[in-house]
């Protein structure tokens, strides 16, 4: 198997590179940035089994070109403009996020690619006021408020066209919340609010204080995401995700028995139906996340310490 990730030297295609060379692949990651958040998630040996290429999502030819020069025959596809930025940029989110999709898909067309995995979102679907039961099915109607979730909706029915018109194997994943070390961008950086100033002992003061969220770390989703570049056709093509959900109240408390700071919370929601029912994705495929909230929070509270000189907790 050969792999590209697009999108592969950022935050999520950092830790799905990763994964797949301790598995002893062959990786492309194909991003707009060479140096970027990979440089600190791999270690130096892991860094010279990847192949780096500097290239635009939306250049049909070039991805062509690296698709054909390094056999790929798998491509999870990652390279997207996020929430908020594309609702301040809409012009290059269509380009981004639409184009690149459409680039992905039509070389999945012209070279006949095995598999294609791609990150959907759970903000298709748009916040809890917009659906009368909780948690979400997989064929719920989509209601997207933002840029991002209205490119990612188009997305998904762009890809359905593609896979059904021209027989390609597509699988799609709507995820929550992603966190983890590293993520910078994205309404999910919210979480280094809350962990980042109270893993070196400073109180933190978190947004969205109200909210109950599907937490989801990054290591989980990059096992998933791997997982699902191995299965076969499935029956469905696009699958809602749900690995740990709790108040953002409950993982301040948490965050506070570990470091001893105080954490505070300014009111409100992201305004985004988070409860989604996996149970398709687990009939269909079957996923058990090792990290729960706690886990994760602590996994990462560690992390921070330990790259800024200080005693990782126990």
């Amino acid at each position: 198997m050969n792999y590209l990730i697009t999108g592969g030297t950022g935050f999520l295609g950092s830790y799905v590179t990763r994964k797949l060379v301790r598995e002893g692949k062959e990786v492309v990651a194909y991003d707009y940035l060479t140096s970027n958040v990979i440089n600190n998630i791999l270690s130096e040996e892991e860094m010279k089994k990847v192949k780096i290429v500097n290239g635009d999502i939306t250049d049909q030819i070039k991805l062509g070109h690296v698709i054909k020069e390094n056999n790929i025959d798998r491509v999870i596809h990652l390279a997207s403009m996020l929430h908020p930025i594309s609702n301040d940029l809409p012009h290059q989110a269509v380009q981004v996020n639409i184009q690149g999709q459409v680039a992905v898909l039509e070389a999945a067309r012209l070279w006949n690619l095995k598999k294609v995995v791609w990150a959907s979102s759970a903000v298709v679907y748009g916040d809890r006021r917009s659906h009368p039961t909780l948690p979400l099915p997989n064929d719920a109607p989509h209601c997207p408020t933002t840029i991002y979730g209205a490119t990612k909706s188009f997305n998904e029915f762009l890809t359905l066209h593609y896979t059904n018109t021209w027989d390609l194997d597509t699988l799609g994943l709507r995820f929550t919340v992603v966190y983890g070390p590293g993520r910078v961008r994205g309404a999910s950086a919210f979480v280094n609010e809350l962990i980042v100033n109270p893993a070196l002992g400073k109180p933190a003061v978190v947004d969205n204080g109200d909210d109950v969220i599907d937490w989801q770390y990054v290591e989980d989703v990059a096992r998933l995401l791997v997982k699902c570049s191995k299965v076969g056709p499935t029956k469905t093509k696009i699958f809602n995700t749900t690995f740990d959900i709790k108040s953002v109240k409950t993982a301040g408390e948490y965050v506070k028995t570990l470091t001893g700071v105080d954490v505070s919370y300014n009111p409100g929601t992201f305004g985004i139906a988070w409860e989604l029912d996996d149970s398709r994705l687990q009939e269909e495929i079957g996923f058990e996340p090792e990290y729960t909230m706690e886990k994760g929070i602590k996994t990462m509270i560690n992390y921070i310490r330990e790259n800024n000189g200080l005693v990782k907790l126990e």
